[in-house]
């Protein structure tokens, strides 16, 4: 049997390879860096990527590892709580750097082969898949997004997730393991940003008088999980479009403010491990194993990532966000509706 080889260690690659190691097809993975890690990421996980994972680690491991339950929303506006939702499922709530290493450790245990700090190039030969993160747009529509994170200690938010919008973008906080709270941004400005990696907790701090200003104010950071990212994309990609089978943002982005990016990265892997395996066993060419993998993509994300384009865009405008939340007040179904539109 042939193997596959996959060029990034996040939860793309990771989750394709112990799916492709349950079928038992043999696994390389190249990693950049090395577990465990900080990323920028909302760190909690909802929709069909929640199930993906149970069926890769045991309930009872992620307990053990420390993943909390999210089973509420609440929306703020500066000093305004606009929204406070039931989710309609649970959200597990997992830091980057303890779930990277523990779906590590199980491919490696399942006998997948983790080449470390070992960079390879994304290449579209057969075999070989790219998962290595983002496709950078230095700006789009004359904007530059800025995504930054860092973990909170000793700040309570119970068993809700919290968004905060600001005027340059969204800050959300989600509780993770060992009394940590993850306070993830997504900013966008037109201008560059100097000294970023030292005026972080004012971006992530909220505007005085605001909501998240009280609430982050006089927190303690833990310095060492400061993560920062730029240039990134949030431009929709079709998997039918690209070359060679791309998973997770190396595909496409969907809008952070959804909370279904790890889930995406999630399904992404799982849903391209069935026709790679059939490649790997010699029953499909390559061609149309891409092209498989490419329909089982588009055919799952395409609608959610329409959605959330829309959702993104009227949260941003204006205008379009005070219609969003007196549409909201008059119909009282429809924030269900777009989360679920964008699952």
């Amino acid at each position: 049997m042939k193997a596959i080889h996959i060029v990034g260690g996040g939860l793309a690659g990771l989750t394709l390879g112990l799916r492709l190691r349950q079928l038992d097809v043999p696994v390389e993975l190249y990693e950049a860096g090395s577990y465990p890690r900080h990323r920028v990421c909302g760190e909690y996980l909802s929709g069909r990527g929640h199930d993906i994972l149970r069926s890769l680690i045991p309930e009872e491991i992620l307990a053990q590892a420390g993943a909390r339950r999210s089973a509420g929303l609440k929306v703020f506006r500066g000093d305004r709580k606009l929204r406070d939702e039931t989710l309609p499922r649970p959200a597990l709530c997992l830091s980057r750097h303890r779930l990277d290493q523990l779906l590590a450790d199980r491919l490696s245990s399942v006998g997948g082969r983790i080449r470390l700090q070992t960079r390879k190039t994304p290449a579209t030969q057969e075999g070989w898949v790219t998962a290595t993160g983002r496709q950078p747009a230095v700006r789009e529509e004359g904007w530059r997004w800025i995504g930054l994170k860092a973990h909170a200690l000793d700040l309570s938010v119970g068993e809700n997730l919290e968004m905060h919008l600001t005027p340059y973008g969204y800050v959300g906080l989600c509780a993770v393991e060992e009394n940590r709270v993850n306070v993830c941004g997504l900013f966008r400005t037109r201008e560059t940003v100097p000294d970023l990696a030292r005026n972080w907790r004012n971006w992530l701090g909220g505007e005085p008088g605001s909501a998240l200003h009280r609430r982050l104010q006089g927190v303690r950071w833990d310095e060492n999980s400061f993560s920062s990212v730029s240039a990134i994309s949030l431009r929709p990609r079709r998997a039918a479009e690209q070359s060679g089978v791309r998973i997770g943002d190396a595909l496409t982005m969907i809008p952070p403010l959804t909370g279904n990016g790890m889930s995406m990265a999630v399904e992404g892997g799982f849903l391209s491990a069935e026709p790679l395996a059939e490649w790997a066993r010699g029953n499909l060419d390559w061609l149309n194993c891409c092209q498989r993998v490419a329909r089982n993509l588009d055919r799952s994300f395409s609608a959610r990532l329409r959605w959330a384009r829309l959702l993104q865009q009227s949260i941003l405008h204006p205008f379009g966000q005070p219609l969003l939340w007196h549409l909201s007040s008059i119909f009282p179904f429809l924030p269900q509706l777009l989360f679920r539109q964008t699952r």
